[in-house]
């Protein structure tokens, strides 16, 4: 009965079964406790540990490699490892459960120290055995040298191409190198029923962007009458998604329908949503959302990312309602995305704020650096910046992205010297900012005029010598020193930096240089954003209206004669929520 519970997934009954029976007084045998411990957690796995200590069948090697297998499964490698060492009679089987769990768990360099001290002490050892070094060696870019040369031991004790599964291992181990080549020859030499491996090389080309490659493999796979598996769509609609192309996504997912996958697999359907959210085609997206029978929480959070990459903001508060009422629960990333969409719609309400936030503290993310980092920038786009302040300083030990949201804040707002004073802490505190981070800092300075703080803000960008200021950088910087006067300064770093052809930035520095009567310099702005903005309606009109306030009415007539014809969108929009008083 335990056997049977714990292979249908039911470990509650199984674990159940098992205290019933030992409270009638029936003793374990040792296929008792190899099945059981398969079933249990942490607390309840120590405790079976000491009834078989008490019961003295420490020395079986089934119970051993149980009890090796619960270690490694709970997170606690030392004591499996202490527990292997200890174990005279071991075999391949508890090595091999050693390796996968060292393997799992990520730790690569104990992974591959344990795989060679079994092969020094004699042990013997399987295709599985380096199945699991193999695998170790390419989920950590580190050790892709240690696993080519580890496709020379396996091919010197003749197990490739023998051994399926540690063939179609070489084909993931060249294929995270980026070495296809080495990939197609592995994949060359497994047998062409082998269908895990035609599913490998797809996904793999797919992921390295070669598309012709990945649907030539696809259709070869299906004229050998092998059905693709889930790896394989997710890996095309990926593709699709990142490269924009609609019209190949859709001739993906006419596949996937066809061959039955599109509602049978949670992945493929997020992964669909995906790829229509990031082709920009947000009603595919949201009828497939629609159309899923049983709403899962990766689902719904594909299609509230989604709706922020298409900006329908409004579409991700009614996903969460649909959550609710479907009784899923959100997650981190629900209730992160969700405050984005708000915060970014034009209707952003306080109330909105208010209920997410109250969601974040029912749900137990109030200490979630990502949650607490879209609530701050939801907060100050709602114009509640003492409460943008008031949850920043509740976090005991703040990140990178917590400190970006409140120095976003503050520059948005004009309080230039308090993201700056911000800043300065985060530095104080060892924090790397990133370049978002510099960006909002010197746009602090730019919106409050500091232009010396601004300046060594830029100046210790460029000395941490892993971040280049690129063109929005340059931009305020360039609009800080031009609103200050040192248009000339201004115009010097334009032709320096990569502002050559940034459109804003010259925009920026033609009012600067009407502000302040430097004529000359603004005709040489005005040529320049000619130049670089004539396909802008509003950029041609802007120039023709600085030629005729300085009274060079012939030039302003013909780049109005320019601009004549072109269509002028409007610029924008504010909304304003007005409380209505009773």
């Amino acid at each position: 009965m335990i056997t049977g519970f714990i292979r249908d997934g039911l470990g509650d009954r199984a674990r159940a079964v098992y205290r019933w029976m030992v409270a009638s007084g029936f003793r374990e045998t040792p296929h008792t406790f190899s099945t059981i411990l398969s079933a249990c957690n942490s607390c309840e796995g120590l405790q079976l540990h000491g009834r078989v200590l008490a019961l003295g069948l420490c020395s079986n090697p089934f119970i051993g490699s149980a009890l090796v297998n619960l270690y490694m499964r709970i997170g606690m490698p030392c004591a499996a490892l202490l527990l292997y060492d200890e174990t005279a009679l071991r075999s391949t089987v508890m090595s091999n459960v050693v390796l996968g769990g060292l393997c799992n768990l990520k730790l690569t360099e104990d992974l591959l120290c344990s795989l060679l001290d079994m092969r020094r002490q004699g042990f013997e050892l399987n295709g599985l055995s380096y199945c699991y070094a193999m695998r170790g060696c390419y989920q950590d870019e580190e050790w892709l040298e240690q696993g080519r040369q580890l496709h020379g031991v396996v091919l010197k004790a003749g197990w490739v191409p023998s051994n399926i599964f540690l063939s179609n291992s070489l084909v993931d181990l060249y294929s995270a190198t980026g070495d296809l080549v080495d990939a197609k020859n592995s994949l060359d030499d497994i047998p062409s029923e082998d269908v895990i491996s035609w599913n490998s090389i797809v996904s793999v080309y797919a992921s390295k962007g070669r598309m012709k490659d990945a649907t030539d493999y696809l259709r070869q796979m299906l004229w050998h009458g092998k059905l693709p598996s889930v790896r394989s769509f997710v890996g095309l609609f990926a593709l699709s998604g990142q490269t924009g192309d609609l019209r190949f996504g859709v001739q993906m997912h006419g596949v996937a329908l066809k061959l039955g996958f599109s509602w049978s697999s949670v992945h493929v359907q997020t992964a669909l949503i995906d790829m229509y959210g990031k082709c920009c085609s947000f009603d595919c997206s949201l009828a497939i959302f629609n159309e899923i029978p049983n709403l899962a929480l990766e689902c719904c959070n594909s299609t509230i990312t989604s709706s922020i990459r298409c900006k329908v903001f409004d579409y991700a508060l009614e996903v969460l309602y649909c959550m609710i009422v479907e009784g899923i629960v959100p997650d981190n990333v629900t209730l992160s995305a969700t405050m984005k969409a708000i915060s970014l719609s034009a209707s952003l309400s306080l109330i909105s704020c208010k209920m997410l936030h109250s969601w974040v503290f029912k749900l137990g993310f109030e200490t979630d650096m990502a949650v607490c980092s879209s609530l701050i920038s939801a907060y100050a786009r709602a114009g509640q910046m003492n409460s943008s302040h008031l949850i920043f300083e509740s976090l005991q030990d703040p990140n990178v992205i917590c400190f970006t949201s409140v120095i976003s804040a503050c520059a948005r707002y004009g309080d230039g010297a308090q993201a700056v004073e911000l800043f300065n802490k985060m530095v104080s505190r060892g924090l790397k900012p990133d370049d978002v981070t510099f960006l909002c800092a010197i746009a602090g300075c730019d919106q409050a005029g500091l232009f010396e703080e601004g300046r060594l803000v830029i100046e210790l960008m460029r000395a941490s010598r892993e971040l280049d200021p690129d063109e929005r950088h340059f931009a305020c910087i360039v609009n800080l020193l031009s609103r200050d006067g040192f248009v000339e300064d201004a115009m010097k770093m334009m032709g320096h930096s990569p502002l050559r052809h940034y459109t804003k930035a010259w925009s920026s520095l033609l009012q600067s240089c009407r502000a302040h009567g430097e004529n000359v310099l603004g005709k040489r702005a005005a040529n320049m954003l000619i130049d670089v903005g004539q396909k802008y309606p509003a950029t041609n009109l802007q120039v023709s209206k600085y030629f005729y306030e300085i009274g060079d009415n012939e030039n302003a007539s013909r780049v109005k004669a320019m601009a004549s014809g072109q269509e002028v969108k409007e610029s924008g929009h504010s909304s304003v929520e007005i409380s209505h008083g009773i």
